[in-house]
């Protein structure tokens, strides 16, 4: 997923946690709608934005 998300345009960063399984975008400017649209690409599904 890391690397689909690092992709979008804006992303500078990205952290993937597994236990609590959340991912962390840092950047700007930020589209929610293709970073979401690159963790479904990845296989994961997307339940939140926060």
């Amino acid at each position: 997923m890391t690397e689909e998300v690092e992709q979008v345009s804006g992303v500078s960063g990205v952290v993937v946690d597994l236990d609590t399984h959340s991912v962390t975008v840092s950047g700007a400017p930020l589209d929610d709608r293709l970073i979401r649209a690159a963790i479904v690409e990845a296989g994961y599904e997307v339940a939140a934005a926060i």
